[in-house]
């Protein structure tokens, strides 16, 4: 297992958050798990995120899938903006 940390822009916080909080299912079914999910204070479109995976290939392989994809896209997260580190334990 990797932990990875990331964080990345979005248009709304609240929308993306119902959004992440409604796929929740499928990430954990491909085996990945959330550690912490929060925004900055000062600026409330600004997500970090820490979360647990199999491999350092798991996470690019949910998001390029198709269907999570399309679920990424409209929750309004900014992928040109998304830095992703894999991390030792």
């Amino acid at each position: 297992m990797v932990k990875m940390i990331g964080s990345f822009e979005v248009n709304d916080w609240a929308h993306w958050k119902k959004m992440f909080d409604g796929h929740s299912g499928q990430r954990e079914a491909a085996g990945i798990k959330t550690i912490y999910v929060g925004n900055e204070i000062e600026n409330p479109n600004k997500v970090h995120i820490v979360m647990e995976t199999p491999s350092a290939d798991t996470m690019q392989k949910f998001m390029q899938d198709p269907e999570n994809a399309k679920v990424i896209e409209q929750s309004g997260h900014k992928q040109e903006t998304t830095v992703m580190a894999v991390c030792s334990d």
